[in-house]
């Protein structure tokens, strides 16, 4: 079989030569002229591209994404000479296509069974980095040549070897040599010595590879490699040579800058990469607009970095937390917080699933009010008892036997919620929450428990924010985006976001409905997150207070706020409910946003209602009393104890396979010189 295998290559091989050896002989003799307009080479003139640019709502720089390059106009030729020697030995004798190289290059490949050897010019890496990508396809192969035949028709080799050296990338997110010189040594490049460019011109073939900051001693192998083909092509003697090899190299410690809304650029880089492509976003030279609100990204930023310090004082050890904010009439994200510190814990809770508890509740319950099953004083059976082999039960002893819808959402009532859910199907509870943008339901979840947010994954802040959408918004569900637009320096369009609402909700279904979460914030389980002007809102904590809630909204803007652990461990100390832990940054980032005038609602008069006869205090009250409530439920939110059946369960704290933890540029292929970018 291998002997088959191996005639097969040679054949492939041939094939391969003659089809190129054609194509770069009718290229270089016949049509290069004809090329350069073919190309659209004709009027394009080398310039430095920049890194991509993204921006805020209000058109301000937020941040640059992409290699950082530094343009220089001439390099020292010694590292001109250097260069050549050791990528493309022919390439003052080539027209950007080097047959012999082809052919030798096939040859060793065959022998070895494997790509052993390369061919492209240093032309031919100067087309791919500028005009193509690093796709391993014989289609791209020919494009190839056909753009380093027009380059070399079009400009001179010096022109060429100065494109490629300010456009190579040579790791730590810089392209080209005079990024390189000042990241690796802290020097320009006519202040490097030769042994430092004997480095730098190691690295070209596999920068992430010979990285000093991993691989220091495979990067000094590589260095003598360059010395010893310098030395044999005549470049350098014997002498210096063996001098190069000796001279102690000293390199700068790599300190990347954390940017600004980490987080954000994160999942920002993440969503690009599905519209633009990874290598166009880091080559730079694109322009990104995003619904990004410039004041609530910052407010929410210090409104979780602050919750989080006085819980630590506190000892109640929720160490992470997460905010989305949502436009409910566009879907447009106005502020993503994913978590406290950056540097601590990449993974972005914003947008990963959690135990949402007692906040699911009005979703299911709109959907019965919707259909025309429930109305807010329909009378419900708040009795424990077995639903079917589920037990839920309340969390305060006299929890009346019956109790209106009203009451049931406002005091958070588990036992009369499971009946509303019981009443209104499993099978229509699934369509409904479909329907409101929650993608991460399961099989397993068809079950009862998903009155009280038990739910295999869980739900994400950013889909329950979206979901929220619909109590401002009339019924209507915006689906949220980040991405206004996207277009290159020349302001090509690359993308637009094109904006959708649905209808899930009748107006009178939202009258009701955001009339008793209002109820919530006056008198209910969120009265800590009351503001000046009206809102409505939900709170939620899960089994063991993992997963800590409030999901708030007001004409202007829906907000999600999540508190816990990423690693699903039980969040300690006292008061640790939903409404007391999450509540109170959502109350310090709306009332932020209220004093600066970003919000555009007006505090309006709230007649106080008298009850007519005296209500039985919240859960929330009675943390005066020496009993301490039970561990794992919420002040109101009565939440069911642990196990199977229980208001949540743990969450997995395992980050999406397919979701990046940093905007960190990809990895070019060893023997490849290229500029990459991150995908849209």
């Amino acid at each position: 079989m291998k002997w088959l295998q191996r005639t097969g290559l040679v054949i492939a091989g041939l094939l391969v030569f003659i089809v190129f050896f054609l194509v770069g002989a009718s290229v270089t003799k016949t049509t290069p002229r004809l090329l350069v307009s073919l190309t659209g080479l004709k009027n394009w003139e080398y310039q430095t591209r920049q890194q991509s640019v993204i921006y805020y709502s209000d058109g301000k720089p937020m941040t640059e994404i992409g290699y950082k390059r530094t343009y220089s106009q001439d390099f020292p030729q010694f590292m001109q000479d250097a260069v050549v020697a050791v990528e493309d030995q022919r390439f003052y004798e080539h027209n950007g296509l080097d047959t012999r190289s082809i052919g030798r290059a096939i040859y060793k490949n065959i022998r070895a069974g494997k790509k052993a050897e390369g061919a492209s010019t240093i032309t031919q890496q100067t087309a791919r980095t500028l005009f193509l990508t690093q796709e391993k396809t014989y289609t791209r192969k020919i494009k190839e040549v056909l753009l380093a035949s027009a380059l070399e028709e079009k400009f001179s080799k010096q022109a060429i070897l100065n494109m490629y050296l300010n456009e190579i990338y040579m790791g730590r997110g810089c392209s080209g040599m005079a990024c390189a010189a000042n990241s690796y040594f802290g020097k320009d490049l006519w202040s490097l010595n030769r042994a430092e460019i004997c480095m730098l011109v190691g690295m070209i073939q596999a920068p992430e590879h010979y990285s000093p900051d991993t691989n220091r001693e495979g990067l000094k192998q590589r260095q003598e490699v360059v010395i010893n083909v310098l030395s044999e092509q005549g470049v350098i003697g014997l002498d210096e040579a063996r001098v190069l090899k000796q001279q102690a190299v000293y390199f700068r410690n790599y300190q990347p800058n954390q940017g600004p809304h980490p987080y954000l650029v994160s999942y920002l880089v993440w969503k690009l990469k599905d519209l633009v492509g990874a290598e166009r976003l880091y080559q730079g030279g694109i322009n990104i607009y995003t619904t990004i609100d410039r004041n609530m990204q910052n407010a929410a930023e210090n409104a979780v970095v602050k919750q989080a310090r006085s819980l630590g004082y506190q000892g109640i050890t929720a160490r992470d937390m997460a905010l989305v904010s949502l436009d409910p009439h566009t879907g447009g994200i106005k502020a993503l917080v994913g978590g406290v510190d950056f540097g601590r814990n990449q993974l972005n809770m914003a947008v990963l699933p959690r135990q949402p508890g007692s906040a699911i509740k009005p979703l299911y319950y709109a959907a019965a009010m919707n259909d025309g099953l429930i109305t807010p004083d329909t009378i419900l059976n708040n009795r424990p008892r077995d639903f079917g082999g589920y037990q839920p039960r309340n969390q305060q002893s006299s929890a009346p036997d019956q109790v209106s819808v009203r009451e049931a959402l406002v005091r958070s009532y588990n036992v009369a919620s499971v009946e509303v859910l019981n009443q209104l199907g499993i099978e229509r509870a699934f369509r409904s929450m479909e329907d409101l943008g929650i993608t991460t339901l399961e099989e397993d979840d068809r079950n009862l428990a998903l009155a009280l947010g038990g739910l295999k994954r869980g739900i994400s802040p950013l889909e329950l924010a979206n979901a929220y959408t619909v109590f401002p918004n009339n019924g209507y569900r915006a689906e949220h985006y980040l991405l206004e637009r996207v277009e290159t320096v020349e302001g090509r369009v690359l993308y637009q976001s094109k904006t959708k609402s649905v209808r899930v909700f009748s107006r009178g279904t939202i009258r009701e409905m955001d009339n008793i979460l209002r109820d919530v914030m006056k008198r209910g389980t969120g009265t800590v997150a009351a503001i000046a002007i009206p809102a409505g809102g939900k709170t939620g904590t899960t089994t063991d207070s993992r997963d800590l809630w409030f999901v708030g909204y007001t004409n202007d803007l829906v907000t999600a706020v999540w508190a816990g652990n990423s690693n699903g461990e039980p969040v300690k100390g006292y008061n640790a409910y939903g409404g007391r832990i999450a509540g109170p940054v959502w109350r310090n980032y709306m009332n932020t946003l209220y004093y600066s005038h970003v919000l555009e609602d007006k505090p309006s008069y709230q007649p106080v209602e008298e009850p007519s006869e005296p209500e039985e205090p919240l859960e929330e009250d009675l943390e005066l009393e020496e009993e301490q409530p039970e561990e794992g439920t919420e002040p109101g939110d009565n939440e069911p104890d642990t196990g199977k059946d229980n208001d949540a369960t743990t969450p997995s704290p395992s980050l999406p396979p397919e979701e990046p933890v940093s905007p960190a540029p990809p990895e070019p292929s060893p023997g490849d010189a290229r500029i990459e970018v991150i995908d849209l």
